[in-house]
């Protein structure tokens, strides 16, 4: 048997029709384009859904086949990934199927070939891919209709809008030469996040203030602290920075980067301590466990700890901006390590205790 799988790796068609995949069947699959056309007719995956029915037209009085859709979820990556194994996993036990023919738009779609080719002999791809005309207008609406997309619209506008922020707070007090600095500064943060898939971390941050503050929790509070604290810490790092910048012989861009932690990670550690204080208060109201956060506190700290004295030995040996702590360097490093190592054990005991 074959199947021919129109794939829709960020659940378009659950977000907006409310239906649950795999959707199985010619029947069902062109009921469920119907129903996704009629709540959004410009999605890209209904052309997927139909190219899919086509083929399976095409095929069906040649080949035993069968025409499913596969969904993930909106949250792009291991999560989607994870729930479009669990269906192919389940079409692969339920119908038998050798191979398969993969329907895609073209877009990320296509990412979950390795996963459908670990399960299934893959005898073809085809990609949908709707024909417009390549006028100004057209494209000019394109655009607009991509922003419209919240997924796009988070990743593109917020951090540009954080960019010209910042570069007009700094213009209006007259330091337009530190607005570059900056911008330069958040866009590389920004590209580190990117990098390893960490952007989601600061969107559950500002979307568990939000809840937080609606659902009148405790946490709002300490998330509030938390973003003050980082701020503050982001602050102290840019002005050690800075100072060591122009300083008579300006050390190399790794020192500065030594002193930006240096100054930073004590803010930065108590703001990861005050949202954890937070799940923590939360977690006893709603009578749950809440050792695990104790987990998290402790090795936190342990980080903290050892990072902050690497980073004391480095700058007091190498600059003399720090040269008055030259003398306890040593002693300073070597009391953080054994800190960090403490904290890091008694950080393991709740997780241990949770475990038994």
């Amino acid at each position: 048997m074959k199947l021919i799988i129109a794939i829709d790796r960020d659940n378009d068609l659950g977000r907006k029709t409310g239906l649950s995949s795999p959707v199985i069947g010619r029947e069902a699959c062109l009921k469920a384009a119907e129903k996704l056309g009629l709540t959004d007719p410009e999605d890209s995956d209904l052309n997927t859904i139909y190219g899919a029915l086509k083929i399976y037209d095409e095929l069906k009085d040649k080949e035993d086949v069968e025409v499913i859709i596969v969904a993930g979820d909106e949250n792009v990556g291991i999560i989607s990934d994870s729930k479009i194994s669990d269906q192919l996993d389940f079409l692969k036990k339920t119908t038998n199927a050798d191979s398969v023919i993969l329907v895609t738009d073209g877009s990320e779609d296509e990412f979950v070939i390795p996963i459908v080719a670990s399960r299934f002999k893959i005898d073809g791809i085809r990609r949908i891919i709707v024909k417009q005309s390549k006028t100004i207008e057209s494209t000019f609406y394109l655009i607009k209709k991509m922003l419209e997309d919240p997924k796009i619209a988070k990743s593109t506008l917020t951090p540009l809008g954080v960019l010209l922020i910042i570069y007009s707070l700094f213009s209006m007090i007259g330091f337009s030469t530190w607005g570059y600095g900056f911008l330069i500064f958040i866009v590389g943060v920004y590209f580190l996040l990117k990098a390893y898939g960490m952007e989601n971390v600061v969107e559950d941050y500002f979307s568990n203030l939000k809840k937080s503050l609606y659902e009148g929790r405790f946490s709002f509070i300490t998330n509030l602290i938390a973003l003050i604290l980082i701020m503050v810490g982001i602050i102290q790092g840019v002005n050690s920075f800075w100072r060591l910048l122009n300083d008579t012989v300006a050390p190399g861009p790794l020192i500065l980067l030594v002193a930006f932690v240096y100054s930073s990670v004590w803010w930065l550690i108590f703001a990861g301590v005050s949202i954890i204080l937070g799940k923590v208060f939360d977690a006893f109201i709603e009578r749950k466990s809440i050792l695990r956060y104790f987990s998290i506190i402790f090795l936190l700290l342990a980080a903290g700890l050892i990072v902050w004295g690497g980073s004391i030995f480095i700058l007091s040996t190498t600059t003399e901006a720090y040269s008055y702590l030259r003398d306890n360097a040593v002693s300073y490093f070597l009391m953080a390590l054994f800190g960090g190592f403490l904290s890091g054990f008694l950080g393991l005991i709740p997780y241990r205790l949770k475990q038994t």
